[in-house]
């Protein structure tokens, strides 16, 4: 009897795992087909500067890695726009871009130009990219920002393309490019939590209190 139940359990197992592998094998199949032949992602993919308090003389190292998901090999190249109004800060700000060793960009924002570079399927690369704030600027830029979009155009055979964007802003959000800590917040948050934890331990104490009493009437 144990024997037919071992050997029913092994069947019921077999039948289950089967149609599985069918299926995974399926989903690896529709995933290849489903690959596209031009394919450009950015890492990262949302924000590549995120520097809200510079202050003259600052600078800010990041990297933005270009990665070919697609089948084909293709060409890109990166081009980089001003997003609001007010281009004052934006027009004095300096880039510099390097691939490995190799100064590609060095300048304003508002001159950007890199040369198109090519990069093989399956294939990345790396872009250092450093944002500095000019020492020489004065108390005119004390509280502007400067927002701009770094667009990278993918092209391969037969004009296919795909575009990926990654979003930048960069100011001297308090007039002296210091992070000030919210000292006055946390102090009341702390004292706060005090009177609440003291609240609670004098009415448990009150408690237990009154309990000890009647105890020792009964």
């Amino acid at each position: 009897m144990r024997k037919r139940f071992l050997i029913s359990s092994l069947i019921i197992l077999l039948c289950a795992f089967v149609p599985w592998s069918f299926v995974s094998a399926a989903n690896a199949n529709t995933a290849n087909d489903e690959q596209q032949e031009i394919d450009i992602q950015l890492s990262p993919n949302n924000y590549l500067f995120q520097v809200p308090n510079m202050k003259p003389g600052d600078w800010a190292p990041r990297s933005l890695t270009i990665l070919n998901n697609g089948r084909q090999d293709f060409t890109y190249a990166v081009e980089l726009q001003n997003t609001i109004e007010d281009t004052k800060l934006f027009d004095a700000l300096i880039i510099k871009v390097m691939d490995g060793n190799k100064e590609l960009y060095s300048g304003n924002l508002p001159s950007f130009n890199l040369p198109a570079s090519n990069l093989a399927a399956g294939e990345q690369e790396a872009l250092d990219m450093t944002v500095y704030f000019p020492e020489h600027l004065g108390n005119e830029f004390q509280g502007l920002a400067a927002e701009f979009v770094l667009t990278v155009t993918a092209e391969g055979e037969e004009d296919q393309q795909d575009v990926i964007s990654v979003g930048s802003n960069v100011g001297n959000g308090d007039g002296n490019g210091a992070i000030l800590p919210d000292t006055a917040t946390s102090i009341f948050t702390l004292l706060l939590i005090g009177t609440i934890l003291l609240s609670v331990g004098g009415v448990i104490l009150c408690i237990k209190k009154v309990q000890s009493l009647k105890s020792q009437r009964i």
